[in-house]
């Protein structure tokens, strides 16, 4: 396999970061009748999900570190909330998700090539001539 091949279709390590835990993170996850596993969906744009890199149609692989492949959904949801204010996803798009499936290549978080994507605090921004 050449690495650019290899680059091009990569897993996404997203750090999601939110002050306040009632406004979540900006997006659902939802499961899928023709593809089991945990999927993104309804990213609101500008929210933490959307800066820190997730995407409509991303299929869940970890959520903070711990393999959700085969976790129930509420199992999920509650690894989601289990650090209050911060998540870390691994994920990966569709033709990644295809790739690493045809060539029977495990995806985990310690993988080469994952890219690592932070969501920078969300704090209020500074009032400026105030």
């Amino acid at each position: 396999m050449h690495g650019a091949e290899r680059h091009q279709h990569r897993a996404r390590l997203c750090h999601l970061r939110i002050q306040n835990v009632e406004d979540g993170y900006g997006f659902n996850m939802q499961a899928q009748r023709v593809h089991s596993g945990h999927f993104v969906a309804g990213v609101v744009a500008g929210s933490p999900a959307d800066v820190g890199g997730l995407h409509d149609g991303d299929r869940i692989v970890e959520v903070n570190g711990d393999n959700v492949e085969q976790a129930a959904h509420r199992e999920v949801a509650d690894k989601i909330k289990a650090i209050s204010g911060e998540v870390t996803l691994l994920v990966v798009d569709p033709d990644a998700d295809k790739f690493f499936a045809e060539k029977n290549i495990v995806i985990v978080g310690s993988m080469d090539g994952v890219q690592e994507i932070t969501c920078p605090e969300s704090e209020a921004a500074p009032l400026i001539g105030r």
